[in-house]
């Protein structure tokens, strides 16, 4: 197995895949740490903060505080972050990781495969299973990489900016450490489920039907809470959600935060035993 990932990050790495993905999270990083804005696609908790935010202005008859509303949010989109702050705003949007490992899992797996067929990958001898699990466990590891670079990088180039806006002690570090834990947990649970899709499809259309896995169900939500705010409530169910929803972890209770975890494992259960189920069916020239 290990010759595969060593195969694979070899491959990456000369056709420089790696360090073009790389760069680009740097950039992002760095714009999300020289503004107050989020850079990303989907919908992350901030968004849902500030649409409660809105929500009680209109419901309290404040109309004229809507449009005080909208003004704060524009002027705190050109305020470059503190580290505190920078440690939520990563972290409150830290699915954004989850776009930028796709091309990496394309690269990885797809590349393996001509219509449909896996390419030589098998002959040396390797059993599908030792297969499956290496491309996953490379993904895995880009994922953890991946996130960590995305949070710490983030609070660092934000504290030498704009200082670090608060104490850094065990409080702090507890607090951060249990985010980027649990917020690993749900990424490693939607690298497995783009896994599951890649080996399904077998070609690099399922990017685009994995996309549509992560913002679909996230956009219907969101309009649904519109008509009752019940439907929030299946947020919990919303791997990119949740993965936001992590960074208010001190707000949640015990019960929430198993819920959560609970259907990330569920996803990674389900993922991995869907992916070697339909990668056993995969023809071998």
């Amino acid at each position: 197995m290990m010759n595969i990932i060593r195969a694979d990050i070899y491959r990456l790495h000369k056709g420089n895949g790696l360090i073009i993905t790389f760069a680009v999270l740097i950039f992002v990083i760095a714009m999300l740490s020289l503004t107050g804005g989020q850079v990303g696609g989907g919908i992350s908790y901030e968004t849902i903060d500030t649409m409660d935010e809105a929500m009680g202005t209109v419901a309290n008859g404040d109309l004229a505080d809507l449009g005080q509303v909208a003004m704060d949010e524009l002027e705190a989109a050109f305020l470059a972050p503190t580290g505190v702050e920078s440690a939520y705003k990563a972290t409150a949007s830290s699915n954004n990781i989850l776009y930028f490992l796709l091309p990496l899992i394309s690269l990885v797996t797809i590349v393996d495969f001509s219509s449909g067929a896996v390419k030589n990958a098998l002959s040396s001898g390797v059993s599908r299973t030792k297969y499956f699990f290496a491309k996953l466990t490379l993904s895995f590891i880009f994922c953890a990489v991946f996130l960590l670079v995305y949070a710490l990088l983030s609070v660092l180039l934000s504290t030498l900016v704009s200082g670090f806006g608060g104490t850094f002690d065990g409080v702090f570090i507890s607090w951060f450490v249990k985010i980027l834990l649990s917020q690993l947990w749900l990424c490693l649970a939607t690298v497995c489920a783009a896994n599951f899709f890649a080996f399904l499809m077998r070609s690099p259309g399922f990017v685009g039907v994995f996309i549509a896995f992560l913002l679909v169900p996230s956009l219907l939500v969101y309009g649904l809470t519109f008509i009752n705010r019940w439907f929030e409530n299946l947020f919990y169910f919303d791997l990119t959600m949740t993965i936001g929803l992590m960074a208010r972890i001190d707000l949640l209770t015990a019960g929430e935060i198993t819920k959560i975890l609970v259907v990330g494992a569920v996803y990674i259960v389900a993922s991995v035993i869907g992916g070697l189920v339909v990668f056993r069916k995969a023809e071998i020239k």
